[in-house]
């Protein structure tokens, strides 16, 4: 079974419109070692869709007006309709945004996308369709789509997708990336799954090639900030140790720096610049375990929310199995082991309220 759709390129005479897409799903799992993709490469002049398959490589030059060919069950998420191969994905120097009433956030999803949307639906975040339903809410997600789980390709779509969704309605998602998003981009590919190591054999490349400078899913992840703040929270992936927050970076500092000076760069060269080695570190924003440590108090908390100038910073990174609050909520953990693929939550902020959201829908004040 295959899926036509049709293609015509903003700046090219139109917009991308889809001929036919639910098929896509059907059998997504049947063969998870082999079916990944669609990755979309800038070559020569061209721009490539390139996907695999149990048969192997496949691979289709995009061109306006033309129809392109994806096997079903390539994608559960992929939809052309929100691809647009001439965005340039400029990062935004925006860091902060005030007025929001709803939020949620979520973290460490490691490939379990099935078990995301799940979480999502439970809450509202997204309909039965898997489409933004949350209005001029915004959504989080922490970081570490990357790693351990066999649908990592399915997840980036899927964001990617909900990203445009959500601007339309006058909300917003924020993706903000983790320590195994710089380790794939860098090529630290430790805790890949299986399946992607059969990608990297069909494509004849390095999994860090796949997203690539001169890749769609590069370029997008290249934009992806790793601190912001919403109202007065701060979201990064991992925490601000003391020993950074000294530097007086600001959020818009470290993202700059990740996107421009860490990224794609040699580890050598990284690390002989004191404060890009302070940030690729343990005790940089996305590698920082130090508020889950015993011992750490609730004045060392304070200390780093007045140097921030917020009153609650939310993480990921450090696992337990469920939503953790420290000090009365001045410091939130939620990584809540979503990556095991069997359960896990979601944070939600209703009017500055916070709640663990659980897979059945419950939600459970934090205090």
């Amino acid at each position: 079974m295959r899926i036509f759709f049709i293609l015509a390129f903003a700046g090219l005479g139109g917009i991308l419109v889809p001929l036919s897409l639910k098929a896509q799903g059907s059998n997504h799992t049947a063969n998870p070692s082999y079916n990944d993709g669609p990755y979309i490469f800038y070559e020569n002049g061209q721009v490539l869709a390139r996907w695999t398959t149990k048969e192997g490589l496949q691979e289709k030059a995009i061109h306006a007006g033309q129809p392109l060919e994806i096997d079903a069950g390539t994608s559960a998420s992929f939809d052309p309709s929100y691809l647009d191969v001439n965005d340039s994905f400029q990062a935004s120097s925006k860091t902060a945004f005030n007025g929001v009433e709803h939020i949620a956030a979520v973290s460490d999803i490691h490939g379990q996308y099935d078990l995301l949307l799940d979480l999502l639906k439970a809450h509202r975040i997204i309909d039965e369709s898997g489409n933004w339903a949350f209005g001029e809410g915004h959504l989080v997600v922490l970081g570490d789509i990357f790693d351990r789980g066999d649908e990592v390709t399915d997840l980036l779509w899927f964001v990617h997708n909900l990203e445009k969704q959500a601007e339309k309605a006058n909300g917003q998602v924020h993706y903000l990336l983790g320590n195994h998003e710089i380790m794939a981009l860098q090529g630290d590919l430790r805790y890949i799954h299986k399946k992607y190591r059969y990608t990297m054999a069909r494509m004849g490349m390095p999994y860090n090639e796949l997203f690539g400078e001169n890749t769609y899913l590069g370029r997008w992840l290249r934009s992806k900030p790793v601190a912001i703040s919403i109202n007065k929270t701060a979201f990064v992936h991992a925490g601000f140790s003391e020993a950074l927050l000294d530097q007086k970076l600001s959020f818009a500092d470290m993202n700059q720096a990740f996107q421009e000076k860490i990224i794609g760069q040699l580890e050598d060269s990284i690390v002989a610049d004191p404060i890009l080695g302070l940030l690729y570190s343990e005790y940089g924003p996305v590698w920082y375990r130090g508020y889950f440590d015993e011992g750490f108090a609730k004045w060392q908390a304070q200390a780093i929310l007045s140097k921030i100038r917020k009153k609650h910073i939310i993480v990921g990174h450090t696992s337990f199995s469920e939503i953790v609050s420290l000090f009365r909520n001045r410091i939130i953990g939620i990584d809540s082991s979503i990556k095991l693929g069997k359960k896990g939550e979601i944070l939600l902020i209703d009017k500055n309220k916070f709640y663990r959201g659980t897979l059945d829908g419950e939600r459970i004040r934090l205090k």
